[in-house]
This record gives C-alpha cells, sequence and structure tokens, in this order.
C-alpha cells in the first residue's frame, strides 16, 4: 500500500474487506497495512520521510476486526482459501485458512478478527497483506470489516 500523507493518522479508520465480483484463482490482495508520513515532531529517534525533510514515519496496522464471510452462489460446493503475507517484497507466506469448502448456495464464516497486519519496516514497498483465492471463478465472494491505524509501538526509549 502507497505511504499515506496526512497531518495524523486516524485512531481507526473503518474497511470494508471485499473482492469486485468473484474471488479470483489465484492470489487477490483484500487488504494490507500502510505507513504514515505526518508533519515533524522532531523528537529524538524518529524516522524522516526521505521524501520530505519535514515529516516523519509511523507505522501503520489494519486490525481484522469480523471474521471473513463467503458465500458461494453455484450449486456445487467450491473452496476458499485464506492466506497472510508479511510485510517487504518477499515477505513470508502464511496460509491461515486452506481450502475451507463453501457448500452450495450458502455462507461460512472464517475466523480472522484479531489479527494485524503490520508495516513497521519503512523501506519495506508492501506491508502485511490479507489474501483470497478460490478454487472457481465464478463462485465464491467475500466480505469482511477492519480498521486502518497507527499501530501501537514504544516511542525511542531516550533515557539514559
Amino acid at each position: 500500500m502507497p505511504r499515506i500523507s496526512t497531518d495524523q493518522p486516524s485512531s481507526g479508520k473503518p474497511l470494508v474487506l471485499a473482492v469486485t465480483g468473484f474471488v479470483p484463482l489465484t492470489a487477490t490482495t483484500i487488504a494490507e497495512a500502510p505507513d504514515f508520513s505526518i508533519p515533524s515532531t522532531f523528537a529524538t529517534g524518529i524516522t524522516a520521510d526521505p521524501a520530505n525533510a519535514d515529516r516523519e514515519l509511523r507505522p501503520g496496522e489494519v486490525y481484522l476486526e469480523s471474521p471473513l464471510i463467503a458465500t458461494n452462489s453455484t450449486s456445487t460446493t467450491r473452496w476458499v482459501e485464506v492466506q497472510i503475507v508479511t510485510q517487504g517484497a518477499s515477505g513470508d507466506t502464511i496460509v491461515i485458512a486452506p481450502q475451507v469448502p463453501v457448500p452450495a448456495n450458502s455462507a461460512i464464516q472464517i475466523p480472522v478478527q484479531g489479527l494485524r497486519l503490520l508495516k513497521t519496516d519503512f523501506t519495506a514497498t508492501n506491508g502485511g497483506r490479507l489474501q483470497v483465492r478460490a478454487e472457481n471463478a465464478s463462485a465464491i465472494k467475500i466480505y469482511g470489516s477492519a480498521v486502518e491505524l497507527e499501530a501501537a509501538t514504544h516511542q525511542p526509549n531516550t533515557e539514559v
């Protein structure tokens, strides 16, 4: 996700997690953690924004607050898969719900609530990502909710 330039990161911007149309055969990102560029506090230990010396970088996260709801509109059971890719261009892929069957003309919940996608490495191209893929490209739809916010981190320790 691109860096978000703002005066102050939101304490919880609501996000809808979904794929436009049906979930495709290939892994598709439905959420990605950002980082934030804010006006500099000029405090000790900050990370300056390389694009603007008057700004500093702050880590971000996406907090998944609901299960994913997967619906199958066909008359055949089809599967959906959910994975997390950790931050960075070559992040690790962790399949958290492998090929979960979704019954014909039905819906299921995939418990992802409480997971956090992080972007704490300011040199990384990508933040943590939530991805989905399906067995059939015209069967599964997926929905969920999350919040995007500044990641809670320890401030630089300046004690002697």
